[in-house]
Parts: C-alpha cells; sequence; structure tokens
C-alpha cells in the first residue's frame, strides 16, 4: 500500500460518509461518497449502503479507517507516559472496574504517549468493521471519530462540535498533544451536517482526570458554552481544514465535499493514507476482568488411617477356576 492511498468513513445511525485520497491526483481527495442508510438496524442494510460507498469511491483496495462515534458514547484522556505493558494493563483494570470503560486507545504525541479510554459499545464498534469489510473495503480499522476529525482542523483549534445528523451532536476538547475528552451533546435545532470550531480560550484542567458520565458532560457543556457560545450554523465557506500543510478548498454546503460534511471522513482518510502527522492510533483493548493470584480449587480431605488397609482378595472366576483344575490335572 502506498503512502497517500486511504479510505475514510464516517458512519452514524443513518448516513454514511466516504472519502477517498489518492497519491495520483494533484488534488488528493478523489473522490467522496454520502448514502442514507434505510434501516440502521438491519445488517443486511447497512452493507448495501457500504456497498454502494465503495461503488462511488472507485472500489479500489486501500487502507481503511472507520470513524464512529455514537450517542452516549465518551471519550477521556489519561497521561501513559513512561508505563510499562504491565502497568497499561493495569490502568486498563482499573478503568474497566472503576468506571466501566472497556475501550482504551494508545496515542503517541512527541515524546508523550496517551490512553484514551473510550466509553462505548465495543460489540458493535467490532461488527461495523465486520460488515465495512463484507462490503469490500480492506485493511479496515475503527477508531474515535473525534480522533479522525483533529487531523484534519486547524492547528490551535480548541473546541469542535459536529453535527452529525439529526438527533446527534457530539462536542470534543483539544490541546496541541491531541483529543483531551468528547461526549454526545443536545442537537438542539441546528443544522446538520454541521461543523463549528473555536480555539482553546478556557482551562481545560477540569478535563485532567477520568469524570463520571454527568461531570464529563457538565465540564464539556461549560466549555463549549464559554468558546462556541450561541453559534448555531456553519460558516460554509469559512472553515479552514487541512490536508497536511494543504489547505483544504471552501466548497459549498451542498456539496458533497464541503468541509461540514467531509471533516470526519477526510480525518479517517488521512489516518488510512498515512498521513497522521502527530496523531497515531496504537490500538484498541478491550480489557477483560484480572485473573485472581489464587485461584480456587476443588479440594477432597480425607482422614489417613494409622495402618495401611489390608487388600481383599476377590474370588476367582469360572475362567480362572478352570484353568486351576486343568494345571492340576496335567501335574498328576
Amino acid at each position: 500500500m502506498r503512502r497517500g492511498d486511504g479510505i475514510g468513513i464516517e458512519i452514524g445511525s443513518t448516513i454514511i460518509r466516504g472519502v477517498r485520497l489518492s497519491a495520483d491526483t494533484s488534488d488528493p481527495v478523489a473522490a467522496v461518497s454520502e448514502v442514507a442508510i434505510g434501516r440502521p438496524d438491519d445488517n443486511s442494510m447497512i452493507v448495501d449502503a457500504l456497498v454502494r460507498v465503495r461503488g462511488q469511491l472507485g472500489s479500489v483496495a486501500v487502507p481503511t479507517r472507520l470513524a464512529w462515534l455514537p450517542s452516549g458514547a465518551t471519550m477521556q484522556r489519561l497521561d501513559a507516559t513512561g508505563r510499562s505493558g504491565t502497568e497499561l494493563n493495569e490502568m486498563r483494570h482499573d478503568l474497566a472496574r472503576r468506571f466501566e470503560i472497556g475501550s482504551t486507545m494508545l496515542i503517541d504525541a512527541d515524546a508523550r504517549r496517551w490512553m484514551v479510554a473510550l466509553k462505548w459499545d465495543h460489540a458493535t464498534a467490532w461488527r461495523l468493521q465486520e460488515l465495512v469489510e463484507r462490503a469490500g473495503f480492506v485493511d479496515v480499522e475503527v477508531e474515535p471519530a473525534p480522533v479522525a476529525a483533529q487531523r484534519v482542523l486547524p492547528r490551535g483549534t480548541g473546541v469542535l462540535r459536529r453535527d452529525t445528523e439529526a438527533g446527534h451532536s457530539w462536542a470534543a476538547a483539544y490541546d496541541q498533544a491531541g483529543p483531551v475528552a468528547a461526549a454526545s451533546v443536545p442537537a438542539g435545532s441546528r443544522e446538520h451536517p454541521g461543523l463549528a470550531t473555536a480555539p482553546s480560550e478556557v482551562g481545560l484542567h477540569g478535563l485532567s482526570e477520568v469524570l463520571a458520565d454527568a461531570e464529563l458532560d457538565a465540564e464539556l457543556g461549560r466549555i463549549v458554552g464559554a468558546t462556541l457560545g450561541r453559534r448555531s450554523g456553519t460558516d460554509e465557506l469559512g472553515i479552514p481544514l487541512r490536508v497536511e500543510d494543504d489547505p483544504y478548498p471552501p466548497f459549498p454546503a451542498h456539496d458533497l465535499r464541503a468541509p461540514q460534511r467531509v471533516v470526519v471522513a477526510l480525518g479517517a482518510a488521512v489516518g488510512a493514507a498515512g498521513l497522521a502527522g502527530r496523531l497515531r492510533p496504537v490500538d484498541v483493548v478491550t480489557p477483560t476482568s484480572q485473573v485472581p493470584d489464587v485461584m480456587p480449587r476443588p479440594w477432597a480431605i480425607e482422614r489417613v488411617p494409622a495402618e495401611a488397609p489390608i487388600a481383599e482378595r476377590s474370588a476367582p472366576t469360572t475362567l480362572q477356576q478352570v484353568r486351576a483344575r486343568v494345571g492340576s490335572f496335567l501335574k498328576r
């Protein structure tokens, strides 16, 4: 696979958006796609929509990233710099035990390593990955949508609000090292798809530790309210996305290439094409419960007799009796 070739997919409950990057064209964005899902609870309908997306993107075999953040999912970041493999597993087990967070992702940023704790339905994430592969995409990986989006956001972006579809919006906070936290926010009456960004103008110290869902929603709501205010629309020609260091051209909202439509899929495609820059997902892990140091074993306790028991002789069988009589007769 060549550097610069990749496909990014953003999947919601009613819509799938795709972007394909190619190293062969002067414009890195070779194709875009947007297909509605007939019934989100029907796997065959999802596969059918994915097949159509693949056809519109060119049906090429290049690495694919699937970006997803369903309603109710949360994402928080912990410092894991210098932690050994054993210590990282201990962090995962602690997150699973205390916060019911079952998936983690490691992100390297300069000399730091961060563990992103994902509270989402990992079984559904793997199911979607399998459906994407069934539709013909190759080398498919799943990642959180806020991680994908930051790859193409303007440098210095501190807050992002993404209106994916009707009834589904999420917000994320970032710093120079990467995504700090993300969670669903009320969609309200804003247009969709929508995108609003703002530089970091408020402190993110309240997100330095893992928070319960209600606390995270409150803190992100405070940050979004302080930075984005009451902005309800998207400046369709004023969103300066980028692909590496090249600016992404502006397109009107009705165009499938519009920034507010492709921001997540474009970021996922940049990651799949190996152009991810400082954001490098390592893996997604679903921890299991820790095994106790002492495993319970069945025991049978019996009294040991003072003297060895005398073995009882069993009665000879008929065959043995016949052989004994024949032997004594032959001796005569």
